[in-house]
């Protein structure tokens, strides 16, 4: 009976043996072992697992080796939660929004201080195409309504993203008769387009205005 049970203690050692994991170190040295978890964390996503067993012998369980050789861009494993990729969208999606809002800050504040020739530059390739720089200032100036001062210009700026040459600005403007006192806010969406490396406006929505 003591045969028995210390040639069965043998055999199921013996499977543990039928597995043998090799490594590359950093200074080239090829190394083998056993013992997966004698093996440096460093090391371990390199692990190549030879098996050694008879095929088809079925394994009282499964060693952590076999997790390594999982494809780390497939399955529910292949990223983490906090995805590196998906952060950077993110944050490179939320700059977009706030350079398009910063620009209508400044184009209003043109606007409101009757910079009208240097306004003319923030419009789109379309319109400068088809409207002379003098044209639209001749035409801003004709305009009976201007922008309200101080608090009242520009309030509750909003951009949504569109694509990365898009973006819909959307703000509360407070327009004033330039010969009068009474003031309209209005609640105006202006598509910003990226153009070289400058966001544009359409001038016909500011012609357009009160």
């Amino acid at each position: 009976m003591k045969v028995v049970v210390i040639l069965s203690v043998l055999l199921i050692s013996g499977i543990g043996w039928a597995e043998t994991y090799r490594w590359v170190d950093e200074k080239g040295t090829v190394n083998f072992t056993q013992d997966y978890h004698s093996i440096p964390e460093k090391y371990r996503d390199q692990v190549e697992e030879r098996q050694d067993e008879p095929a088809g012998r079925l394994k009282a369980d499964e060693k952590p080796g076999k997790a390594l050789k999982r494809d780390p861009g497939k399955g529910a494993q292949g990223r983490s939660a906090r995805d590196p990729a998906g952060e950077k969208t993110q944050v490179n999606r939320n700059k977009i929004e706030s350079d398009a809002a910063e620009t209508l800050r400044m184009i209003v504040s043109l606007w409101k201080d009757e910079k009208y020739e240097a306004l003319y530059e923030y419009g789109t390739d379309k319109n400068r195409a088809s409207m002379s720089r003098e044209k639209f200032v001749q035409r801003m100036k004709r305009k009976v309504w201007g922008l309200a001062s101080s608090w009242e210009t520009l309030r509750d700026i909003d951009a949504e993203f569109k694509s990365p040459t898009l973006v819909y600005v959307t703000a509360r403007i407070g327009h004033k008769p330039k010969l009068g006192a009474t003031v309209k806010i209005q609640t105006e969406t202006y598509p910003m387009k990226l153009e070289r490396g400058l966001w544009k406006i359409d001038l016909s929505k500011i012609l357009n205005a009160p």
